[in-house]
Parts: C-alpha cells; structure tokens; sequence
C-alpha cells in the first residue's frame, strides 16, 4: 500500500505539473510573442512615418532595423542594422515572423507592411525573447523530476508514518490466539481513523472473548446439567442390578422414564439455542390464533395440577395446600404471523415457570395492543428484583430462590422464551405484578 500510494502520488503529480508546465510555456511564448509582435509594429509606424516624411533614403541614416524591397526583391534602402543583409521578404506577409541575420545569426523578429516603392520590412531584436522560452523550458524540465522526486520521498515517509501504527495494530492482533482473547491492541488516541480502528478491533476482541466465554460457560453448564440425569439413571440401574428386587420395578422404571425426559429435554432446548445462534431458527410463520394456544396452554396446566399429588405433609393439623388455579379469563382474540409450534413452546415454558414459582395463582391472557399483540402469563409468587430481571433470560441461570433441579428447571427456559421471541421480531419482558408476583410479556408484531 504504502508503494501503490507513492507511485500514484507520483505519476498524479508528474501528469499534473507536465500539463502545468506546458502551459505556462504556452502562455508564455504567447505573451512575448505578442509584446514582440507590438514593439515591431511601433517600429514599422515610425519607419514609415520616416519615408512618408523624406523619402525612402531617408532609411539610410535611421537607427534600428529597417529594409526597403522593391518588386524584384532587390533592397532599395536599408538601416544602419540592415545594412548589407539580404532582403528577409520580398512580399507583405500577415503579422509577425522569426528571422535569422545571416552575417552573425542575430535574431530579429520582423513584420511588413506595403509602401509605395515596395514593401517596407521591420525588424526588432529576438534574442531576449527566445532566451526567455529556453531558459524556462530548462528550467521547467530540470523541475520537473525534482519535484516529482520530492513529492515520492514525502509520501514515502509520509505514508510510512501514519502506516506505522497499522502494522502495530496488525503485529499485536497476530498475537492474540484463541487460547488467551484478552489482550488488546494500544490505541493511539489520536482521535484520527487510526485510532477508530484500533478502538473497532478492540470491540471486537471484547466480542470474540465474550463470545468464548459465554461458549465455555454454556459447554460447562450443559455438561453439569447432563450429568445428573445421567448419574440419576446409572445409580438406579446399579441399585437394580446389585440387589435384585429392593426397587420396584414400577418405582425404577418412573425414574428411568422422568430422567430421560429431563435429558430429552434439555439436548432439545440445546439443540434450539444453537440453531438460535447459528441464525438457523426456521419459522413456519402463518396467521395463528394466540388465544387459542393460550387456552390449550391454560387446559395443559389445569391438567398438571389436578395430577400432580400435593406435597407430603407431616403435620396432621396441618392445614392442606389449596390446589393452584389458572385463571385464564383474560384472554381475547388475537392474531399474529407466527410459528404456532415454537409459540406454543414459549406458552409451555412460561407456563411451567408460572406454575413453579405460583403460591396460589396462574394467570392467563391474550390481548391486541395497536401493532402487537400481547400473551402475558403471570402468577402470584415473590417478585423479581430489577436488577435479576435481566439475568433470568440468561442461559443455565436460576436465582438464589429456584437453585434446586427439581424445582428451578434446566435454567433454559426463559433462555429458549428470548429466543424464540426475537425470532418472530418481538419483545419479552418482566413486569412486577400490584400485590406481589411477577408477568411475563411476550409482544409479537401484527404485521412482518
């Protein structure tokens, strides 16, 4: 680059000041040409104000240069300078000429005009003029290559210098592996577009490592959730086989059964979010009824309730724990261009997260709020506080309250909910419920 830079420069330059330079030369053999052309014709008024006066003879005894031809080319009278030298024109000729004196090559610039015995020829003397278009012809060609020289080295050294910190940046940027994305690149603080380049590569090194963090916490998270499962399902088979009948069969083949759900279903919400990260979420959008996922999500959880047993009490005074209720009389029509099946997720996944956390309640329902519409499922259990309602949408993230497998869940949920949503091109949020609890709502575009 810095090469390409320079041999441009240089040719822009040589093209630009040899176009420059040939006309100024132009204009200036124009220029004394003309100022020649009227100190002659001064000359040739005073000559033949001269004849007109006293006579062609008169010439004899005038200074300058002056001849008299006549029709045979001979000179008739001549000037003290054109004494002896043969006739330079035998005819008028339009404006001025360049001429030659034979005797010592002086050069004279002459014009003409026709008198009553011949045509009269003046002259003035040249050489100034013709010294001043060859000394700055000279001049100009002795300039040319030195300023074309000049302005190589200076773009060389120039460019050489604001390049300086680009193979700085290059040379650091090669020492960062993918072992170690925590360094950085200085940045000059030049406020110029080196610095913004440095600044660029440093947000993007930020991003990479971000990136291989969060891909490190994500393989180590999805690692440790597999292993209980699987822990779960190898002790009970050991049981099983070092002491034939100590486990019911019934007993052994529900844990079987619930333990390779819960890995189904967690390898099923990986798969999900790495096809989320690889811009692989194929949507089947069509035009789908909200409301009526909403109520067969609603059906789902009435469903899970009633079958559900309630939780073992050792109290006999104890008074029993009321079952939860899914209110969904909230829901209204609604239509949007979705993907009926992941949204029918997000319902399953927010519902399950509803009826988790629920002390009593699970609310329901559907609505069209100018160009969204909105799904909202709440439930009546502790708040969450400002600054965690960012981090639940987080991969593998449980707060402090739901740490337990059995009751927080895989902790990718909400993670598949964000996804899933942004996705369709809408927004999820969390809103505190008056009284306590907590909404989850989901705004999906009327309109894609």
């Amino acid at each position: 680059m810095r090469a390409r830079i320079t041999v441009i420069a240089s040719v822009v330059v040589a093209v630009t000041v040899s176009a420059g330079a040939v006309g100024f030369a132009v204009v200036l053999q124009s220029t004394l040409l003309d100022q020649a052309t009227v100190a002659a014709e001064a000359q040739l008024d005073r000559f033949e104000s001269l004849i007109d006066a006293s006579g062609p003879s008169a010439l004899n005894d005038a200074d300058g240069f002056a001849q008299l031809v006549g029709e045979d080319g001979r000179v008739l009278a001549a000037s003290d300078d054109a004494d002896e030298v043969p006739a330079l024109a035998d005819s008028e000729f339009e404006g001025g000429r360049e001429a030659t004196l034979p005797e010592d090559d002086d050069p004279v610039f002459i014009v003409s005009a026709e008198v009553d015995d011949g045509v009269l020829v003046v002259g003035v003397d040249d050489e100034a003029r013709r010294e001043a278009i060859s000394t700055t012809a000279v001049l100009l060609l002795a300039a040319l290559p030195l300023l074309v020289a000049l302005v190589a080295v200076t773009c060389w050294v120039v460019v050489g210098r604001a390049l300086r910190p680009v193979d700085r940046i290059r040379r650091e940027t090669e020492g960062v592996s993918a072992a170690d994305l925590s360094l950085r690149v200085g940045v000059p603080g030049t406020g110029d577009e080196i610095d913004a380049l440095a600044a660029t590569m440093n947000r993007m090194l930020e991003r990479l490592d971000n990136a291989q963090s969060r891909q490190r916490r994500f393989v180590s998270d999805a690692s440790h959730e597999l292993r209980s499962p699987i822990a779960s399902l190898r002790q009970s088979s050991e049981v099983m086989l070092r002491y034939p009948g100590r486990v019911p069969v019934e007993e052994f083949a529900r844990t079987t059964s619930e333990e390779s759900q819960r890995m189904a279903d967690l390898v099923e919400g990986l798969l999900l979010l790495a096809r989320a990260d690889e811009h692989g979420l194929a949507l089947s959008t069509q035009p789908t009824d909200l409301d009526d996922l909403v109520l067969a999500e609603a059906s789902r959880l009435r469903t899970l309730v009633a079958t559900t047993p309630a939780p073992a009490n050792d109290d006999a005074d104890a008074v029993p724990t009321p079952p939860i209720v899914v209110d969904a009389r909230g829901v209204s029509a609604a239509q949007a261009p979705a993907d009926a099946r992941l949204i029918a997720r997000v319902l399953r996944n927010l519902g399950d997260n509803a009826l988790r956390h629920a002390r009593s309640r699970v609310w329901l329902s559907s609505t069209v709020h100018g160009d969204v519409a909105v799904v909202s499922v709440a439930n009546d259990g502790a708040n969450i506080s400002d600054a965690d309602k960012s981090r639940v949408w987080e991969r593998f993230e449980r707060l402090d309250d739901a740490r337990s497998r059995d009751q927080g869940g895989s902790g990718l949920g909400l993670s598949i909910v964000a996804e899933i949503v942004s996705a369709h091109g809408g927004s999820a949020q969390i809103v505190d419920v008056e009284g306590g609890g907590v909404r989850f709502d989901i705004r999906l575009p009327l309109q894609r």
